[in-house]
């Protein structure tokens, strides 16, 4: 890669093993082997993990010359994010733009590698970006090679290389070679097993005189690891083991700045050669470790006492202004006592850093921000917000942790409602059931007569835990729920869109769960004003239940839009909580669009964020994605333990999920009896975003058999829908309902009407369908040309997608229309383009069958005729006798 890299053409890799497995050296040798590259490097640090953008920092420090060289908002954006330009904040997605195009102007220059050691360690920001950055390296002379020791979720996809342990024989053969001196074979043979294949465990054991005796690993090689090096540092004299371990402070790796905190400690010059004499510690540009364990086994040497003094130093060698954010961070380590002026300044830095999505970096400033701070209510009012911090990162301990401290710092009857408000959050996070419903009524009704704003937020949260719930709710906890809203009605004045999103979805349970477009509407426009102006932060739930209204009233344009942006704030935002329904949305609006691998890609991310922060798994677009692929035993297993679950926690909107998904399934497969069985209940339910999904199944599955009487029911439901709403999707989904339910010809004319109102949308899903059922119609009304037509572009769509149930159940109807369908040798869609030529489609009725321009259909024709051997359209219709 890197020699593709030097010629021209980009990537990226990550490697990948536990500590001591050799990543770096391997990295290393990599580069020292392509000298045309020029190397940018950065280390990721445990210790710097808080500081948003840290590690992009180092990466790019040597071409922040070149900003100038950017488009303005781009080199603003980078200025930002690496705190050389004040002002508002700028999207993950703005500065990675900028990143590349700095990487694009240097490789123009040079072919670069760069190189971030332990990214793991990585700050979330910049490892954001970066994960962005290196998708569209393909183009540019530029590599980007990470070691890490676990998965980083913003590297996810990109090519892995994973570096096993070495073998018993491989490292009888390493530790062969290193040791001075004869071994007995027994001690030998206990080293080697107690290294676990580690390079680095089997080099520095008998340095160390461990010897294979002292400490059985079991699952504790790094500490045996750092306590190696600890003993092999007690050698030094007192002056070079602190500067080894003011070295070790400095998240940095700035040779210069620790030279200059070295000559504030008053350390002799002579230190550094005595340090670097160990092999451990290499004070070049950047100063560098043997490995990160030898820096966290010098910081963990060092006493509380002697760590603030190395602080202390390390920030008075910091220059304020290149790198306030660092310099403040530095001098809170070192404080001892409280401290007004420095905790207001790690506040504002807190704010900054959350403008910039570091959630961890601000929670960080805030939590010891309130340590130096000696007023008791403001350090509670600092240690609940850094609570909050916590929370939207997904740590819920720690949240609750910070909460308890809050409590005991003050008894503010203000603040005590607050950490209510908190604690119910949190309860929601970890289970969506009637309990957390409860506890945050109860806290919205504490907290509203002191903070009506933050009161109604909380009701609205309330409002999606009780939809979570569905048909296992109380039946009077909607009703409860909305008089609660009506009674904490909003500030005059300040009617936000969040109070707007409330009183719709009030409405709508006072009217009997009916959605109310007139009400429903402005809300929806509100928030797609504010998503698309970024203008300000969105509660947890807020943006979720806007996709919902949006799938109530039928509006797919916005309800894909809401989608993406959510998902997009969810990760610039940083907020990991809202992470796994951001995702599953998107996933959902995926679907939509008959996108099915893209669909799954964020279902897995949203699985793996679920295991991290211990949420419940959102199973909803899973088994959805299994039953349009037509796989019928995932379905099967999914379904199975999401009853389960839905049961055990009270989560009744699963099983309408689950429900839907198997009538999908069985409506592929052609099982219609099973299909109208299985989501019977939820086409009664009328649950919230669900009827777009479960109407048209529901109407397909009961109206093939047999159950015409229950179809027309839902038939006249969507009609009077659609009769209320501006939506082609209601429209055209109401349109083909009502053709399945009619017997006479006129039902041809409902089925064109629909399918035209469909392609108007973005609902690939639907359109297929419906051309489907159209094809199925035809065929049995005799109309075989037609049919063939309809058959073989909903064919193209659902092949596309990967919809194989339907794919098959497609070609059987095919195979009844057209038994002298012939295998040309053509591609599948330049089989589908002949068919419809042959049936006399012009090219711009087959771009508009198949959602492709007219340009593309002609070159497609151009491949047909010279693979059959013919000049002209109508030879094509003698190819094909049964007409496309």
């Amino acid at each position: 890669m890197l020699s593709d890299a030097a010629a021209g053409k980009g990537g990226a890799l990550m490697v990948q093993g536990g500590p001591g497995i050799g990543k770096t050296a391997l990295l290393q040798a990599a580069l020292d082997g392509v000298p045309a590259l020029r190397v940018l490097r950065a280390v990721g640090s445990q210790y710097e993990m808080e500081l948003p953008f840290a590690t992009l920092h180092q990466l790019l420090f040597p071409l922040l010359t070149m900003l100038g060289d950017l488009p303005g908002v781009q080199a603003r954006a980078v200025r930002v994010a690496l705190g050389m330009e004040s002002g508002g904040p700028a999207t993950t997605p703005l500065i990675s733009f900028g990143v590349h195009s700095l990487l694009a102007v240097a490789g123009g220059e040079t072919p670069l590698v760069c190189a971030v050691d332990d990214a793991h360690w990585a700050d979330r920001a910049s490892a954001e970006v970066l994960g962005l950055v290196v998708r569209r390296l393909a183009r540019l002379p530029v590599a980007f090679v990470a070691t890490v020791r676990d998965p980083v979720p913003a590297f996810a996809g990109l090519p892995v290389l994973r570096l096993p342990g070495l073998t018993p024989e491989e490292s009888r053969a390493l530790l062969n070679g290193h040791l001075r001196t004869p071994i007995d074979p027994s001690v030998r043979d206990r080293i080697v097993a107690e290294a676990q294949g580690n390079p680095l465990a089997l080099l520095e054991f008998p340095t160390a005189g461990a010897g294979g005796f002292r400490i059985p690993l079991g699952g504790r090689l790094p500490q045996t690891l750092e306590a190696g090096f600890q003993r092999r540092l007690a050698a030094l004299s007192p002056g070079a083991r602190r500067f080894a371990r003011l070295a070790a402070a400095d998240p940095t790796g700035d040779p210069a700045l620790v030279r200059r905190a070295a000559d504030t400690l008053g350390l002799p010059r002579s230190a550094i050669a005595e340090v670097e004499a160990t092999g451990l510690i290499e004070v070049g540009s950047p100063v560098r470790f043997r490995h990160p364990l030898v820096r966290s086994a010098l910081y963990e040497d060092a006493g509380p006492g002697e760590r603030r003094m190395l602080h202390a130093a390390l920030g008075e060698a910091t220059d304020a202004g290149v790198d306030p954010d660092r310099r403040a961070w530095h001098a809170a380590q070192a404080a001892t006592s409280p401290n007004p002026w420095l905790a207001t300044e790690l506040e504002r830095l807190a704010a900054r850093a959350h403008a910039r999505g570091g959630l961890a970096a601000s929670a960080a400033f805030l939590k010891r921000a309130a340590m130096l701070t000696p007023s008791r209510r403001l350090r509670a009012r600092r240690l609940l917000a850094a609570a909050h911090e916590h929370r939207e990162m997904g740590d819920r301990a720690a949240a609750l942790d910070l909460v308890a401290l809050a409590e005991d710092a003050h008894s503010d009857e203000a603040l005590r409602a607050e950490t209510s408000v908190l604690r119910a959050r949190v309860l929601f996070d970890r289970a969506r059931n009637e309990g957390a419903v409860r506890a945050l009524i109860a806290a919205a009704r504490r907290v509203g007569p002191v903070d009506p704003v933050l009161g109604r937020d909380v009701l609205l949260d309330a409002l999606a835990a009780v939809t979570f719930l569905g048909r296992f709710a109380d039946a009077q906890l909607l009703p409860e729920l909305a008089a609660e809203v009506r009674a904490l009605p909003a500030p005059e004045g300040r009617e936000r869109p969040v109070d707007l999103l409330l009183n719709a979805l009030v409405t709508r349970v006072e009217h009997g769960g009916w959605p109310d477009p007139a009400v429903l509407g402005p809300a929806i426009d509100a928030y797609v004003r504010d998503v698309r102006d970024g203008a300000r932060q969105f509660g947890l739930g807020e943006l979720w239940l806007v996709c919902s209204a949006a799938e109530d009233v039928w509006d797919d344009a916005h309800f894909l839009e809401v989608a993406e942006r959510q998902l997009h704030y969810a990760r610039d935002s940083g907020a990991v909580v809202s992470l796994p329904v951001a995702l599953s949305y998107q996933a959902l609006a995926h679907v939509h669009q008959g996108r099915f691998d893209e669909a799954q890609r964020l279902v897995d991310e949203a699985y793996g964020v679920s295991a991290d922060i211990g949420a419940p798994h959102m199973v909803y677009v899973d088994v959805t994605v299994a039953g349009w692929r037509g796989d019928e035993a995932r379905v099967h297993r999914l379904s199975e333990s999401a009853v389960r679950d839905a049961a055990a926690r009270g989560e009744g909107r699963l099983l309408t999920a689950v429900e839907y998904a198997n009538a999908v399934l069985f409506n592929g497969l052609g099982r219609y009896a099973d299909a109208a069985d299985a989501c019977q209940t939820s086409a009664r339910l009328d649950e919230p975003s669900f009827p777009p999904w479960v109407f048209p199944e529901y109407v397909e599955a009961a109206a093939r058999s047999g159950r015409l009487a229950e179809a027309r029911e839902v038939v006249v439901r969507l009609e009077r829908r659609a009769a209320e709403l501006d939506s082609e999707w209601c429209t055209g989904a109401a349109l083909c309902a009502r053709a399945l339910v009619t017997d006479d010809l006129a039902a041809a004319d409902l089925y064109r009407e629909a399918i035209a109102r469909l392609a108007r949308t973005r609902g690939r899903i639907r359109l297929g369908r419906a051309r489907l059922l159209y094809g199925e119609w035809l065929r049995r009304n005799g109309r075989r040309r037609q049919a063939v037509t309809e058959l073989t572009a909903a064919r193209a769509l659902f092949s596309e997608m990967g919809a194989h149930a339907f794919v098959a159940r497609t070609d059987r109807e095919l195979l009844a229309a057209a038994p002298g369908r012939r295998t040309t040798g053509l591609s599948e869609r330049e089989d589908v383009v002949a068919r419809l030529v042959a049936g006399g489609a012009t090219s711009r009725e087959v771009a508009a069958a198949l959602q492709i321009s007219p340009r593309t259909v002609d070159a497609h024709l151009r491949k047909v005729f010279t693979k059959l051997g013919i000049t002209s359209r109508r030879q094509l219709r003698d190819r094909y006798p049964a007409g496309g």
